[in-house]
């Protein structure tokens, strides 16, 4: 009868080191597809993120408009048009506040205007809109807040009246254009440019 012969001790640890090398490099090549996957949706939503947040910057600063907003705090002859400086509404850099067109009532069926307050701050790393529910502040009024991004290191502005300024001071004016200009951990610097229609002055 013939004799059956079986692997050797050697074959047997050989064939299995070669099946180990094999699954650690499948599974490294996994790892990779599957964190390159991850980058890629964590990359997405910051882009997507990013493209929300100037597309609502770009609604209240396009429709900018010229109004005396009144507040509880401000006589009748201090009112502004816009507010904007260091440290404005607890911001950690700059801020500013005015008042936009276009705010959606269709019908006017809520008990609100078509016209939205609104400030602009950095607040704890956060680029936070808030706005009012009405132009004209009563006492007790808190604003909404909406966080537009996260993980941004500075915010100013800049406002055009010929020439470039860094603070706006009248109270009574609109400047012709307003420029924001943010940075971020992932994109570093954003700026952009808004200018101030003709129809917004008083």
């Amino acid at each position: 009868m013939r004799n059956n012969k079986g692997f050797t001790l050697l074959e047997v640890l050989v064939a299995i080191a070669i099946f180990a090398m094999l699954s650690l490099a499948a599974y490294q090549i996994l790892q990779g597809v599957l964190r390159s996957g991850e980058i890629s949706k964590e990359h997405s939503n910051a882009l997507t993120e990013l493209q929300r947040a100037m597309l609502i910057i770009d609604q209240d600063f396009s429709q900018i408009t010229y109004r005396l907003s009144r507040d509880e705090n401000v006589e009748e002859e201090e009112l502004q048009v816009m507010s904007a400086g260091e440290s404005l509404f607890e911001s950690d850099d700059q801020g500013i506040e005015f008042t936009r067109l276009g705010w959606t009532n269709p019908f006017d069926l809520l008990p609100r205007s078509e016209l939205l307050r609104v400030r602009y701050r950095l607040k704890e790393g956060q680029l936070q809109r808030l706005y009012f529910l009405y132009p004209d502040l009563q006492v007790g009024d808190e604003p909404q807040e909406q966080v537009l991004l996260n993980d941004v290191e500075t915010l100013s502005f800049r406002f055009w009246d010929g020439s470039w300024q860094d603070s706006w001071t009248s109270t009574d004016s609109l400047p012709d254009g307003i420029e924001i200009s943010f940075t971020t951990k992932k994109y570093s610097e954003i700026r952009r440019v808004f200018i101030i229609s003709a129809d917004s002055g008083s």
